[in-house]
């Protein structure tokens, strides 16, 4: 069994993270691509895979939040987390629900249990940060971002053996390369995350017709 995480472009236009991890949690495939073609491709020679993607991947509601959402955020909002609202009146172009489209065509559909959204901060809250959130991504400035995101790395080795996944350090990454490293966290976590759950107990939200979300429970 293999498990691929996933961090999708919203837009497309940016690029995508991918890891593909063998069933001993080992980084054997990656790839960083705004390529729909590339991404497919890095794929299908894994049949036998549980794909989750931080993304959601089903949007049929013009307004509002999507039902999983709104289950989500009953449980998980008295923690301080919260997530984007996603409707057809903000995203009437959404990347991940073409990838999805496109991934339901190489046989991975919610139907299927083998391709899920994620939720990477509800899983740093659940497994590594006594469900406290990790303020890693750029609108927490430069210093408390760097240093969550090598605290998010020392996680993931304890769990993931990923390699020579990151070149050079965070500490002195900037810009691109920088945001290239957290799209890779956020994908290393997504394919964490359905390995734990295929495994541990976890939280499903949602429903194949409209969109499961896998999160791993803390209890």
């Amino acid at each position: 069994m293999y498990y691929i995480g996933i961090d999708p472009s919203w837009s497309g236009k940016n690029n995508t993270a991918v890891v593909v991890c063998d069933e001993e949690l080992r980084v054997i495939e990656n790839y960083y691509t705004n390529d729909m073609k590339k991404i497919i491709l890095a794929i299908v020679p894994f049949k036998e895979a549980v794909i989750g993607i931080d993304a959601p991947l089903i949007i049929k509601n013009e307004t509002g939040h999507r039902k999983n959402e709104a289950e989500f955020l009953k449980v998980f909002a008295r923690f301080g987390l919260g997530l984007h609202a996603v409707n057809k009146k903000r995203y009437p172009y959404f990347f991940p629900e073409l990838l999805y489209r496109e991934l339901s065509a190489l046989g991975y559909s919610f139907d299927k249990n083998n391709i899920y959204e994620v939720y990477p901060h509800a899983t740093i809250m659940a497994c590594f940060n006594n469900m406290k959130l990790l303020q890693y991504k750029s609108k927490y400035g430069s210093t408390v971002r760097r240093a969550n995101m090598e605290k998010l790395c020392n996680y993931l080795a304890g769990v993931i053996e990923y390699g020579d996944l990151f070149t050079g350090t965070i500490a002195h990454a900037k810009g691109k390369q920088l945001k290239k490293y957290e799209n890779f966290l956020d994908a290393l976590v997504c394919a964490y995350t359905v390995y734990y759950c295929m495994h541990e107990s976890c939280y499903s939200f949602g429903y194949a017709e409209n969109g499961i979300l896998l999160v791993p429970s803390s209890e």
